[in-house]
């Protein structure tokens, strides 16, 4: 369950040994790997880029550079509130910084290819059935039975639907996971900033995006700025609008001046965004 980058690679592995279906609750593929569109605008609104540090994950990333869907973001990068003056330096081809393209979404798209996705659909209900698991909806409807269910949702989305006697039940409710929020802005003219990525410390915010500066992307002038967990753990449940006009605030602080009137504003909650360094099995089996 998940169409997620660890629920699609995990199906993609299977599928020559078994038939699988994954499940998945939104309206598209990525999980984090999201992309928000509002036209003319679209934001990069969850992971923002990633490196590739191991071989083996170069290895899987290659044939989607190959096919486009993968690019590296050449930006001008950004310390801020580290020191009286932002430290600053150009990201290169040769430590490269990935995206997808034309937004982060895409590569979910592409992992999802071949693959029994069913979109918009929660499982709300797992029962025992014939030696296996029968699955429903949130509105009850039969979603068929399974020899396996495998989850690779939030631990405890995952704990809240498996069984009680779930062998990893403890596990996953010390599992703690950290909320984030993303502020979204559109503009009409591009704001002149110095940076195109910026790493923010100590501030409600802990990451700035010119999202318009990634490659691939239509030219429309656009900000995504995520906030800091420990300030997002503390609001939320706050109103979006209160949400949004906290964040706005402290963007315009940090970049020392106000942003042209914004064309498009909006916020999005993600309650289940990170997770602190982790000790013990990568994986629960029972």
């Amino acid at each position: 369950m998940g169409a997620g980058l660890s629920g699609l690679t995990l199906a993609t592995r299977l599928r020559t040994h078994a038939d699988v279906t994954v499940f998945e609750k939104s309206r598209g593929y990525g999980g984090r790997l999201a992309t928000r569109r509002s036209p003319p605008f679209a934001f990069d609104h969850g992971a923002q880029f990633f490196t590739a540090r191991s071989a083996a994950f170069r290895e899987f990333l290659a044939p989607l550079i190959e096919a486009g869907v993968v690019d590296a973001w050449l930006a001008r990068f950004a310390e801020l509130g580290a020191a009286e003056r932002p430290l600053m330096r150009q990201w290169v081809r040769d430590v490269p910084h990935y995206v997808g393209r034309p937004g982060m979404s895409a590569i979910g798209r592409q992992l999802a290819d071949g693959l029994d996705v069913r979109l918009t659909t929660r499982v709300a209900g797992l029962e025992r059935a014939d030696g296996g698991w029968r699955l429903r909806d949130d509105g009850g409807k039969d979603l068929g039975a399974y020899d396996w269910v495998l989850a690779t949702a939030p631990a405890p989305q995952t704990a809240a639907l498996f069984p009680a006697e779930f062998d990893g039940q403890a596990r996953l409710a010390e599992t703690r996971m950290l909320g984030c929020f993303a502020l979204m802005l559109g503009f009409d003219e591009p704001p002149d900033l110095p940076f195109d990525a910026a790493l923010v410390r100590g501030s409600r915010l802990s990451w700035i995006s010119v999202d318009s500066s990634k490659p691939g992307r239509s030219t429309a002038p656009r900000l995504v700025a995520l906030a800091s967990n420990a300030w997002a753990e503390a609001h939320m449940d706050g109103p979006p609008e209160e949400v949004r006009r906290v964040l706005g605030d402290e963007l315009e602080g940090l970049i020392g001046r106000p942003l042209p009137t914004a064309a498009m504003a909006s916020v999005h909650r993600w309650r289940y965004a990170n997770i602190p360094t982790q000790s013990g099995p990568r994986s629960l089996l029972d």
